[in-house]
């Protein structure tokens, strides 16, 4: 198949580049993390900035609605101090003010424009405004491989209009892909996280007897009340959170490979606000319905995980295990990393982890890389792992 073309195999000096990068990151008491993602984002940038192009740039943070939804302007200034260059923030996407910044451009600088999610255009599959935002650009930029399994309109829009190029570390992600192909021995999912859609196609996996899904947080949760399990408050934040339109797929699977699926028996539960939490509380599901939220693994629950993870041939760890931006809460993700490292020091083994998230928890406690492959992509390492077309790839081609 023909291999986008990259942004190493034109001149650059003097033209308006449209770059769309990842830095989606945890935000913690309202103060955004800083993480692996901007020293990936910062390296494309810094290559474009020294070829003296003109730079725009694309990003989002969370959805509307959820806790970590925000505008860009903290994004902006960690960029800025990677770069150790400004990186002006402009609070506009489509109107007069990001207009006049993209104009006032010159070479070697760069604009981060408002959050793409901010806007419905985003989500429409025609693409909105960013049909004539991409216009006043001489070439599009795709160094976001995390969002390019989704059809949004950031990623799929500017290449129809413009040549699309590949970014230096969506190229990096590709050709290191490439070299992996799932083993059929032992293999181990570790799934976890909020985007349960995402994880659907890892299942496909379980045709190999020899495999097992490990699955940790929501997933863990809305399989088990497809199981007939009545977790308390979890069911009603899972029904009012939309997760409950997942069950009858997720039934079938879980019917179809329960002995292949690990789910938890205890967990760590705490209030339904996480910042008000003071201490952990672990209960057996024995002990369900409950009326705390939960927010992390129990101790048997690690234990059960950890002596799967031991045996195991192929390891592939998206997302935490718990909410691990909370120290209280941190404590299955942790260990559990602590456990793949370990097991990953085996060079007979193949691990790859996914997620901004974990690369967070790893560099924060200082977890040593032993892994095959680090990607701060989820969804998309997912489906690009379970053989699908990435829409965002297949546009720049």
């Amino acid at each position: 198949m023909k291999y986008p073309r990259k942004i190493d195999s034109i001149k650059l000096k003097g033209k308006l580049v449209l770059l769309r990068i990842d830095i989606n990151s945890p935000v913690v008491e309202g103060k955004v993390v800083d993480n692996a993602r901007f020293d990936e984002a910062a390296e494309s940038i810094k290559y474009l900035l020294n070829k003296k192009a003109k730079l725009a740039i694309l990003a989002h943070q969370g959805r509307k609605g959820d806790r970590d939804f925000t505008e860009l302007e903290q994004h902006a200034k960690i960029l800025s101090r990677h770069l150790m260059k400004r990186i002006k923030y402009v609070p506009d996407l489509f109107g007069h003010k990001a207009a006049s910044s993209i104009e006032a451009l010159k070479e070697g600088e760069a604009i981060l424009l408002e959050n793409v999610r901010e806007y419905k255009d985003e989500f429409d599959s025609s693409g909105g405004r960013f049909n004539q935002l991409s216009k006043k650009f001489d070439i599009y930029v795709n160094d976001a491989f995390s969002v390019s399994h989704r059809e949004q309109a950031s990623i799929m829009i500017p290449p129809k209009i413009i040549p699309g190029y590949v970014g230096i570390n969506l190229s990096k992600e590709i050709d290191a892909l490439r070299k992996f192909k799932i083993k059929n021995g032992r293999s181990v999912f570790l799934i976890g996280g909020a985007k349960v859609k995402d994880y659907i196609p890892l299942f496909d996996n379980l045709k190999n007897k020899d495999a097992s899904v490990l699955a940790s947080g929501i997933l863990a949760n809305i399989l088990l009340v497809s199981k007939g399990e009545n977790l308390g408050y979890e069911n009603i934040w899972l029904n009012k959170n939309r997760f409950y339109e997942l069950i009858p797929e997720l039934k079938k699977i879980v019917e179809k490979y329960t002995s292949q699926i690990i789910l938890p028996i205890d967990f760590a539960l705490g209030k339904k606000d996480v910042e008000k939490t003071k201490n952990r509380t672990e209960k057996s599901i024995l002990s369900a319905p409950f009326k705390e939220k939960i927010w992390d693994l129990g101790e048997e629950s690690i234990l059960e995980f950890k002596s799967k993870i031991k045996k195991a041939d192929f390891i592939f760890m998206k997302g935490p295990l718990g909410y691990s931006e909370n120290k209280l809460f941190s404590k299955a993700t942790v260990e559990i990393l602590k456990t793949v490292s370990l097991r990953a020091n085996n060079r007979n083994v193949t691990s790859i982890l996914g997620g901004g998230h974990l690369t967070t928890t790893m560099q924060k406690y200082r977890i040593k890389n032993n892994f095959s492959h680090i990607s701060t992509s989820g969804g998309a390492l997912i489906a690009y792992l379970s053989g699908k077309k990435l829409p965002g790839i297949e546009a720049l081609r």
